[in-house]
């Protein structure tokens, strides 16, 4: 006979194997999973929990449950959108009807509402309401930035036949000096101007080959690709029967820039940038007081003397806090650009706590004395996408500060796509075919296209963190509440991936 504390263990924790394609666990990972949180009602699914639950569609196949395990992203009640790999969202103010009421419509039947069909994908009602800017974006924790977060370089981690083609370059003229452990130094000697250590993203040619001159290596655009998802699925005796496969990439400009900095002095600007679309961020220090301030800088294509240029119009200070990058030492930074928020770490404080929001430029909103709701279509679409700003998505400034830089690692954040294995800028006929490298490539991103889904009363939307390779509910439907199992804990088998699941 079981002691109480056994069956109160038993219905805390329950260890599943097998979980199906899932988030931060494998195929075949043992997770183990806390159940009674859910099951007593002691706490609610909450958005960004990692979650476990029977399939919708075959909860048990040869009478074995079928375990999925995906991050819970929509809540019920709520309209899920996707734009530009980011998740929006609409809910119904309170003590308004919900946009849909399947649930009273007696030629449904309950059971059945986790369906796509049920979801209303770009319903009207739905695409009204979001083509008039009442979404929301919805913006992630820092615990979750961190865990949702994908490498995109490694300084640290060079390959040894790409020397000549170095991703961080100075920008001349500059005091910008590489040394022997993959940082930088700059000396500090001109407090006039900032002085800039700037990323380009190099990727080596599909066929593998280098070119015999460094500058015939194009910089491109940030994108999605993980090498996990790509496979040679070729056979030497088939050369036709199987052929390489890599998911269509997409357009990435939420951006994390992280390295350690050591300050010689209390003298002088440390600056971290970020770009993304028409904006540059900025973080700058001030090395004696320890203050850093914020700033967004907005570039648009504007004519002068009859040529159309893209160039700075206006600049906004977004808020100034001190931190304790002050004086000499030596301090681990981290500034992101995720979800339309700016989020500063140094070393684990966070001087401006979650972040400082900005409202997303690719939607209507009203924001900083501009009524943004007003603007037409056209112009809407002139705010949306690349620019050649993201050419430079990340920037590392001095002015007369003596400072190194060193671990330097750029990431960026989860996409989500509209579909699997596909890429969600689609060209239009009379647009060129998308070139990475090339902005006059690039209107078809105006473009873009998005996707909104209802989550029924009682259901929730739950995504996989490889949105490119994840069948998920974009795909299936809703998880139905009487089918999720418990939040999951952690990976205890096999050993080398076990640990936490965030």
């Amino acid at each position: 006979m079981k002691r109480p504390w056994a069956w109160f263990l038993a219905g805390v924790l329950a260890a599943l194997g097998g979980c199906g394609t899932g988030s931060d666990a494998s195929s075949g990972d043992r997770v183990l999973v806390s159940k009674c949180q859910y099951e007593t009602r002691l706490q609610q699914p909450q958005r960004y929990d990692v979650v476990v639950f029977k399939f919708p569609r075959h909860p048990f196949k040869n009478n074995v449950p079928t375990n999925y395990i995906k991050r819970l992203l929509g809540l019920p009640g709520e309209i899920i959108a996707i734009f530009f790999g980011r998740l929006f969202r609409f809910a119904a103010p309170p003590g308004t009807p919900l946009p849909y009421d399947d649930r009273n419509d007696p030629a449904v039947n309950p059971v059945d509402l986790w369906q796509p069909q049920y979801m209303h994908i770009n319903d009207k009602k739905s695409t009204d309401l979001f083509e008039a800017g009442r979404f929301e974006i919805l913006r992630k924790p820092p615990a979750v930035m961190l865990a949702l977060r994908r490498i995109v370089y490694d300084n640290d981690c060079q390959a040894k036949d790409m020397k000549a083609f170095p991703r961080w370059n100075p920008s001349p003229p500059n005091a910008w000096t590489a040394d022997d452990r993959r940082g930088f130094a700059h000396a500090g000697n001109n407090a006039e101007q900032v002085e800039w250590l700037r990323y380009r993203h190099l990727v080596r040619p599909k066929d593998g080959a280098l070119p015999d001159d460094p500058k015939q290596l194009r910089v491109q655009l940030i994108t999605d690709v993980l090498g996990y998802n790509s496979y040679d699925g070729r056979d030497k005796e088939r050369p036709h029967f199987e052929r390489p496969h890599t998911p269509p990439p997409n357009w990435v400009g939420d951006l994390m820039l992280e390295c350690q900095v050591t300050a010689a002095k209390a003298e002088g600007e440390f600056w971290l940038e970020l770009s993304k679309g028409i904006h540059r961020f900025q973080a700058r220090f001030d090395l004696a007081s320890g203050l850093c301030t914020l700033l967004k800088n907005e570039y648009r294509h504007v004519v002068e003397d009859g040529k159309e240029v893209f160039k700075l119009v206006r600049q906004i200070e977004m808020d100034s806090k001190p931190t304790r990058l002050r004086g000499p030492g030596t301090y681990q930074v981290r500034f992101a650009n995720f979800d339309a928020r700016l989020t500063l770490w140094v070393d684990r404080d966070l001087p401006f706590g979650d972040g400082k929001e900005y409202p997303p430029p690719e939607v209507r909103n009203a924001s900083e004395g501009e009524d943004e709701t007003t603007l037409d279509t056209p112009a809407l679409k002139q705010r949306r996408g690349p620019t050649v700003n993201d050419l430079e998505p990340a920037s590392i400034g001095a002015r007369g500060g003596a400072v190194q830089v060193h671990h330097l690692r750029l990431w960026r954040d989860t996409y989500y796509t509209l579909e699997a294995n596909s890429t969600d800028v689609k060209s239009r006929e009379h647009d060129p075919v998308v070139d990475l490298t090339n902005p006059a490539t690039w209107a078809a991103y105006r473009s873009m296209e998005y996707k909104t889904m209802f989550v029924q009363p009682g259901h929730y939307l739950c995504l996989g963190d490889n949105s490119q390779a994840s069948a998920d509910g974009r795909d299936w439907g809703l998880v139905p509440d009487r089918l999720l199992l418990g939040r999951a804990l952690l990976v205890y088998y096999p050993f080398h991936r076990a640990g936490p699941i965030r």
